[in-house]
C-alpha cells in the first residue's frame, strides 16, 4: 500500500479522524475488511521477521501486492486506534471492552501465518499459550539495541499494529522528500506527528519499573541507552515541528497556518514532554516557554501571606502559583468540561495541617509587586479557570523541576503549588487531574503528616488504572475455586493480600481489587476524554504507576502490600527482598529467618533448573515461561534448585545472582553477575567489595571496587568506599581522588556530598602531607648515609609532583577540605578540632581566622571547660599581643579597643565572650586573659584575671580539685602533688607580678599593692610549709617576701 497513490491529505482531515471517536470505541475499527487485511500483514511480518533476516523480509513484504484497495482514512484511522485501544488499557483507563473478539483475530491470522510458512501447531496448544507466543514475537520486534522492554505489557500487539502501520514504510509512506508539492511526501510529512508519538512510546516501554521511591519514570529516560530510537525521535521531531508551524499561501499577502491554534500547543507541549524523557533541560524549557507563548497564559511562582496549621495565630509567607488562562479559552471551558468527572480527591483530615492554606485576602498596604499587571490583582484563593492546555502547562513546569532539580525539602516545596493550582482548579480533563493529585501525592509522601493521604491517593490512582484495565477475564489463568469469589460484589472494599499459608487460597498473582468503591459509569470519564491529553503529559504506564505505589506503601512499613504489588509485575528481585523483609510472625525459625529461605527459594527457582533427583512436574521444560504467575510460590524450596544454569539467563538475572550472593555468602554468584551483564553491572562488584572487606582482604577489595567505579562514575557512595579502602592500605593520593570523584558526582547532600566525605578528603590530603614529609625525611637520612639520591620509594612526592601539588598547597587543601565538613556537620566538634590544628601548624603563618572560628565552634558545640586547647589559645595571645598598640592623647588610661574586623579584635571577642563564661577551674586559661588584658590596657581586668587564676590554683587544701590541667581529681591536691605545686608556683608569681605592674594603676588598690601581694605569698607558705620547706621552689617565696617587705 505504501507504494499507491494518495491524495491530497490535509492536517484537518488528521485532525478529523482524531475527533472520530469521541462516542465509538476503539475496537470497533478492527471489524473492517481493510483492518483484517492489515493486520494479517502486520502478524506476517512479526512472524517472520528475524534479526538475522529482517531487512530480506521487509523487502518481500514491501514487493507483495496487497490484496484489495485500503483507503487511507481509513488506514489512519485504525492505526489511531490501535494506539488509543493500548493506551487506554495501559495508561489511562478504563476496560477495554470486546478485548477477546481482537484476541481472536490475532490469533486467527498466526494460525493463518504459520500454516503458509510451513509450521505445525500443536492442537492441544491452548488459546492462550498461542497468544503469548504471539505476543513475545511482539515484544521481541520491540528490542532496540540491545534493549528491551517491560516482558508483561498487556496488549502488546496493539501498540505493535499501530507502529507497522505508521512506521513501518509497508502501509503508510515515512519517507519525506523535498518536493513540497508530491501529495504522497505531504503525506507522510503530516503524519510525522503521529510518528513521533509512536517512538516516544516506544522509548517509554523500554524503560524498566521504577526500582525506587519518587517520580523515577520521567529520570529514567536519561539511564536509557537506545541510541537507535533516540536518532528516530530527534528525526520525527524536527519532521513534526516542519508540518505543524509549516503554512500555506492564502492568497498573495497571507499566509495562515495549516494546523490549528489548539494543535500547535498541544505539539510544544508534547515536545516538552520529549526532551524530559531524554534528559533534555533547555531544550524542555524552551519548548514550554514556546506553548506558555502561543497559549497566552500567564503564570508565575509567588508568595502571599497566609495560615498552614488550625492553630497558627500569625500569617506567614506561603509558596501559591498564580495563574490566568487567555480570553480565547474562557467561552470554551464550558463545552471542555461536558461530562464533569474527576477522579477521587481524599482529604487530609489531620488535626493540626489544613486542607488548604488559608490565604489572608485583608492585607491594605500591599508591598510592591513585580508580578505581570494580569496577576495582580488576582486573590490566591479565588483564582480564575484555566483552560486543559494551561493546566498541562503547570503540570510540564513541575515535571521539568523535579526532573531536573536536586532531590530535596526545596525542590518539593516549589513542586506542590503547581501542582494545587491544578487540583483547586475545577477539573476540565480526567487525565491531567489524575496527573497532578500523582504529583501532589509524590511531594506529601517526604512528610510525615502527609504520608497517609500520599499513600492512600496514589491507591486511589492506581486502582482508576489498574483494576479498570484490568480485563473481566483475567491476564493469567486462575484456579476455579476463585474466579468466583473474585466476581463476587462485596460491600466493602478491601485490598486482596491474604498470608502465604491462608488455606484456599492461591499465592501466584491474582487480579487486583479496588482499595476504594468502584466509580459508577456516570463518575468516570469516556476513555477519549482521558486520552486527549495523554501525550501531552509525563503520564506512566500502569507498571511503573503499580511499582512506585508499591515502593509508597514500604515507606509506611507495609511490606505484605509492596509483595503483592510485585508479584502481580513479576518482579521477583523484589518479592524476594520482602520476604526476607517481612517474614511470617508464626515461622517456627524464628522471624525473618524463614523469609530469608523462601526468598532463596524464588531466587534460585529463576536461575537456576531443578536438581535431577526432584520430580519432573516441578521443572518439565527446564525454562521459564508465561505461566510462571501461576507458580506457588510458598511451595517452592531452595534445594530442589540446583541444577544447571538457565540458558538464556531470566531477565535482570546479575541483579538476581547479586540477591543470592548476599543470602549466600558465596563469591561466585557475584563474579558469575559480572560475566553475565559482560562487565557492566557495577553492583555485582560492589557486593563482592563488601564481602573481601567483612574477611578484611583489603587488595581484593580495593580491586573490585576499581571494576565498579570504572562502570559506573557516577555513584558516590562507590566513590566513598573506594577511598575508605584506600585510606587503610595507606595509599593516600588514590584515596583523595576517590573522595574528590565522589564529591564531583553529588548533587546534594543526601547523594554523598556530607561531612563525612569532606572529613575523609582532608584526612587523605593531610596524610598525603605527611607522607611527603616522611618521605623527604627518608631521603635526606639515604642521601647522607649512601651520597646517591634515591627517589624510588617516594611515591607520594612523585604524585605531588606529577599533579603539580607542594606540600604546604595539600596542606591548605586538607584545610578547606574540613572546614567544609565542619560547615555540613555543625554539630561534629571533632572536625571543628582538626580544621583548629591545620589552621595554626600551617606556615609560615598559621591561619588565625580559621583558629578563632574553629574554636569558637568547639565552645559551641561542647560548652565545657574541656574543650580548652591551652596550646591554641597561647597561640592566640602570642599573635594578638605581638602588635603594638597605637598611642593615644590620654596616654594609658583608656583601655583599648582593636579595630572591629581585625585579628586582634575577633581573638578580644573570643576571649571576653566565649572563654571566660567557661573558665572555672583551669587556672593557666585566666593566665591568659590576664596577660591579654594587660596587652589592651586593662589593668582592673589584667589584676582581677590573675587573682581568679591565682584561686583557681590554689582551690581549697587537700580538695582533689586541681587547676594546673583544668580537670578535676586527675593530679590529687596541690600539697602532694607535684605538677600541682608548680602551677601554684606560677600562679602566684604571676599574681605578684600583676600586683606590682597594674596594682598602682587601680584605683581600689593603689599603694596598697604591696600589702596584698605579701598577703597571697603569706597564705601559700602557711600552707605549704609542712610539705614542700625544703623544694628549691620554696626558696622563690622566700624572695619574693623578701622583695615585698616594706
Amino acid at each position: 500500500m505504501a507504494g499507491g497513490d494518495f491524495s491530497p491529505f490535509s492536517p484537518a482531515q488528521l485532525v478529523s479522524v482524531e475527533k472520530s471517536f469521541a462516542d465509538l470505541s476503539f475496537l470497533e475499527t478492527f471489524h473492517g475488511e481493510s483492518s483484517q487485511l492489515i493486520i494479517s500483514q502486520f502478524v506476517q511480518h512479526v512472524a517472520i521477521c528475524q534479526p538475522r533476516t529482517g531487512s530480506e523480509t521487509t523487502q518481500k513484504i514491501k514487493s507483495q501486492p496487497h490484496q484489495g484497495s485500503c483507503d487511507v482514512t481509513q488506514t489512519i484511522r485504525f492505526g489511531l486506534a490501535s494506539l488509543g485501544a493500548f493506551l487506554q488499557a495501559n495508561v489511562t483507563g478504563p476496560v477495554v471492552e470486546g478485548s477477546d473478539e481482537i484476541e481472536a483475530i490475532f490469533l486467527s491470522a498466526f494460525a493463518q501465518v504459520q500454516s503458509s510458512n510451513g509450521q505445525t501447531s500443536d492442537s492441544t496448544q491452548s488459546t492462550q499459550a498461542s497468544m503469548s507466543h504471539f505476543r513475545k514475537l511482539c515484544l521481541r520486534s520491540l528490542d532496540v539495541d540491545g534493549v528491551s522492554p517491560y516482558p508483561y505489557i498487556p496488549h502488546i500487539e496493539l501498540f505493535c499494529l499501530s507502529r507497522f502501520i505508521f512506521t513501518s514504510g509497508i502501509v503508510l509512506p515515512t519517507e519525506i522528500s523535498q518536493l513540497w508539492s508530491d501529495s504522497r511526501q505531504s503525506l507522510s510529512l503530516h503524519l510525522s506527528w503521529t510518528r513521533l508519538r509512536i517512538h516516544l512510546w516506544h522509548y517509554k516501554l523500554i524503560s524498566q519499573p521504577s526500582l525506587g521511591p519518587g517520580s523515577l519514570f520521567t529520570k529514567s529516560g536519561r539511564w536509557t541507552d537506545v541510541p537507535t530510537l533516540q536518532e528516530n525521535i530527534e528525526k520525527s521531531l524536527v519532521e513534526a515541528e516542519s508540518s505543524i508551524f509549516g503554512s500555506v499561501e492564502v492568497d498573495e499577502n497571507l499566509e495562515q497556518p495549516q494546523w490549528p491554534l489548539d494543535s500547535r500547543i498541544q505539539f510544544r507541549l508534547e515536545e516538552a514532554a520529549c526532551h524530559v524523557m531524554l534528559g533534555n533541560d533547555g531544550k524542555a524549557r524552551k519548548a514550554l516557554l514556546s506553548a506558555t507563548e502561543i497559549s497566552g497564559f500567564s503564570y508565575a511562582l509567588s508568595g502571599a501571606l497566609g495560615k498552614r496549621t488550625k492553630f497558627q495565630e500569625n500569617n506567614t509567607s506561603q509558596l501559591v502559583v498564580l495563574a490566568k488562562s487567555h480570553a480565547r479559552s474562557s467561552t470554551s471551558l464550558s463545552q471542555q468540561d461536558a461530562s464533569g468527572a474527576a477522579p477521587t480527591v481524599l482529604p487530609l483530615n489531620d488535626d493540626t495541617l489544613l486542607e488548604n492554606i488559608k490565604f489572608d485576602n485583608t492585607q491594605n498596604n500591599k508591598p510592591v509587586s513585580e508580578l505581570p499587571d494580569e496577576l495582580r490583582d488576582i486573590k490566591p484563593d479565588d483564582q480564575p479557570q484555566l483552560s486543559p492546555e494551561d493546566h498541562i502547562i503547570l503540570l510540564t513546569e513541575a515535571t521539568i523541576r523535579d526532573t531536573f532539580s536536586p532531590a530535596d525539602s526545596l525542590t518539593s516545596e516549589e513542586i506542590l503549588p503547581f501542582a494545587l493550582r491544578v487540583i483547586n482548579d475545577k477539573s476540565t480533563n480526567w487525565q491531567t487531574y489524575t496527573q497532578a493529585l500523582l504529583v501532589r501525592s509524590r511531594v506529601e509522601l517526604n512528610r510525615s503528616r502527609t504520608i497517609e493521604r500520599a499513600v492512600l491517593q496514589m491507591q486511589a490512582l492506581v486502582d482508576q488504572v489498574i483494576v479498570e484495565t484490568q480485563d473481566s477475564k483475567s491476564s493469567t489463568k486462575e484456579p476455579a475455586g476463585d474466579q468466583s469469589s473474585s466476581e463476587t460484589q462485596l460491600d466493602i472494599p478491601t485490598i486482596q493480600v491474604t498470608s502465604s499459608d491462608q488455606p484456599g487460597q492461591s499465592t501466584g498473582i491474582r487480579k487486583p481489587t479496588s482499595f476504594l468503591p468502584a466509580p459508577k459509569p456516570s463518575e468516570s470519564a469516556s476513555p477519549q476524554e482521558r486520552l486527549q491529553y495523554v501525550n501531552a503529559l509525563s503520564s506512566p504506564p500502569r507498571w511503573h504507576l503499580e511499582s512506585e505505589l508499591a515502593y509508597a506503601w514500604t515507606s509506611v512499613g507495609s511490606l505484605v502490600s509492596a509483595l503483592e504489588i510485585f508479584k502481580r509485575l513479576r518482579l521477583w528481585a523484589e518479592v524476594a527482598l520482602c520476604l526476607a523483609s517481612n517474614a511470617s510472625t508464626d515461622d517456627p525459625d524464628g522471624r525473618g529467618s524463614g523469609g530469608e529461605e523462601k526468598a532463596r527459594a524464588i531466587v534460585r527457582w529463576r536461575l537456576f533448573h531443578c536438581t535431577p533427583s526432584v520430580d519432573a512436574n516441578l521443572d518439565s521444560s527446564g525454562s521459564i515461561g508465561s505461566d510462571d504467575a501461576e507458580i506457588d510460590i510458598s511451595s517452592l524450596r531452595a534445594s530442589d534448585f540446583y541444577g544447571p544454569e538457565r540458558s538464556p539467563p531470566p531477565p535482570n538475572s546479575p541483579r538476581l545472582l547479586c540477591i543470592l550472593g548476599d543470602i549466600e555468602n558465596d563469591p561466585q554468584h557475584y563474579r558469575r553477575a559480572w560475566e553475565i551483564s559482560n562487565r557492566r553491572f557495577a553492583r555485582a562488584q560492589r557486593s563482592l567489595g563488601e564481602l573481601h572487606l567483612r574477611k578484611q582482604e583489603w587488595e581484593k577489595a580495593r580491586d573490585a571496587y576499581l571494576l565498579a567505579v570504572g562502570v559506573n562514575r557516577l555513584s558516590p557512595d562507590m566513590w566513598n568506599r573506594l577511598g575508605d579502602i584506600e585510606l587503610r592500605l595507606g595509599n593516600f593520593p588514590d584515596a583523595a581522588e576517590a573522595f574528590q570523584r565522589a564529591l564531583s558526582t553529588a548533587n546534594n547532600i543526601s547523594g554523598g556530598e556530607d561531612a563525612r566525605t569532606w572529613s575523609n578528603l582532608g584526612t587523605a590530603l593531610l596524610s598525603w602531607y605527611r607522607q611527603i614529609i616522611s618521605e623527604k625525611k627518608d631521603r635526606q637520612e639515604k642521601l647522607g648515609q649512601s651520597g646517591s639520591d634515591v627517589l624510588d620509594d617516594m611515591a607520594g612526592t612523585k604524585r605531588a609532583a606529577e599533579l603539580g601539588k607542594s606540600g604546604n598547597k595539600l596542606l591548605q587543601d586538607s584545610l578547606i577540605a574540613f572546614k567544609r565538613g565542619a560547615t555540613l556537620a555543625d554539630s561534629n566538634w571533632r572536625i571543628w578540632d582538626n580544621v583548629i590544628t591545620l589552621a595554626a601548624s600551617l606556615s609560615p603563618n598559621p591561619d588565625l581566622d580559621d583558629v578563632v572560628l574553629g574554636v569558637r565552634n568547639v565552645i559551641r558545640i561542647r560548652k565545657t571547660e574541656e574543650a580548652l586547647d591551652l596550646d591554641v589559645l597561647a597561640l592566640l595571645v602570642r599573635e594578638a599581643t605581638k602588635t603594638p598598640i597605637p598611642g593615644g592623647n590620654q596616654g594609658e588610661s583608656e583601655v583599648y579597643e582593636p579595630k572591629r574586623g581585625t585579628i586582634e579584635n575577633k581573638i578580644v571577642s573570643l576571649f571576653e565572650q566565649d572563654i571566660v563564661p567557661l573558665i572555672t577551674t583551669n587556672s593557666a586559661c585566666w593566665a591568659l586573659v590576664s596577660r591579654l588584658r594587660a596587652w589592651r590596657r586593662d589593668w582592673v581586668g589584667a589584676l582581677d584575671a590573675a587573682e581568679k587564676g591565682w584561686r583557681a590554683a590554689v582551690g581549697g587544701v587537700g580538695s582533689a580539685l586541681s587547676a594546673s590541667s583544668g580537670t578535676q581529681g586527675q593530679q590529687g591536691s596541690w600539697l602532694t602533688d607535684v605538677n600541682a605545686w608548680d602551677a601554684v608556683m606560677q600562679r602566684t608569681s604571676e599574681l605578684v607580678a600583676a600586683y606590682e605592674n597594674y596594682g598602682s594603676r587601680v584605683d581600689s588598690i593603689g599603694s596598697r599593692w604591696k600589702g596584698k601581694a605579701r598577703s597571697a605569698v603569706r597564705s601559700i607558705m602557711g600552707k605549704a610549709k609542712e610539705s614542700w620547706e625544703g623544694d628549691h621552689r620554696w626558696q622563690s617565696l622566700t624572695d619574693m617576701m623578701d622583695d615585698l617587705k616594706l
